[in-house]
């Protein structure tokens, strides 16, 4: 990663991290004395890391972007455990959804290089990775089945379509 590409990703861990603990820690939808939708921009991060970092680094930027939530929310590696699981996959994502023609040298995932369907795809990936998870976690047994899919189910949705929003003032070029 050159030293532009540095300073960007890190003012962007901040931003993120703060709209996500600040901002969207305080959205939460539910019936019934339940909680069911929640928002989760911790995709988006790891979404926009540039598509050559290396699967290490990746792993370890979703790691510390998770503990830091973690930290904020007082969850106890929740969001360490879904955010360090999302940038392990994200080259099993890539590798998916690579184009034919392999990706450009320094290729970027903000759009530029590659379509709106691809950029669609790919954060939804990780988003459903994320909050299915994340979920799984939270409730640490498959008894829990039935709340782990309407969580997820409700809660992916609402996170990309705020993922999309955001990438659009993070990343104009989309």
């Amino acid at each position: 990663m050159g030293g532009v590409d540095s300073v960007s990703n890190i003012i962007r861990f901040f931003i993120l991290l703060f709209l996500q603990v600040f901002i969207f820690r305080q959205v939460s939808l539910g019936w019934g004395g339940a909680e069911y939708i929640f928002v989760f921009i911790a995709p988006l991060f790891i979404a926009l890391l540039p598509l050559r970092t290396p699967k290490p680094l990746v792993v370890i930027f979703s790691f510390l972007f998770g503990i830091s939530t973690d930290f904020f929310y007082e969850t106890l590696g929740v969001h360490a455990a879904a955010a360090t699981f999302c940038g392990y996959i994200r080259q099993f994502v890539l590798v998916i959804l690579e184009p034919r023609d392999g990706y450009k040298v320094k290729a970027s995932p903000d759009g530029k290089d590659l379509s709106l369907s691809w950029w669609f795809s790919y954060l939804a990936y990780l988003v459903v990775a994320y909050t299915v998870f994340y979920f799984s976690m939270e409730a640490f047994s498959p008894v829990f089945w039935k709340q782990i899919t309407i969580k997820s189910l409700l809660t992916a949705p609402v996170s990309l379509l705020l993922c999309g929003i955001l990438v659009t003032f993070l990343r104009p070029r989309i």
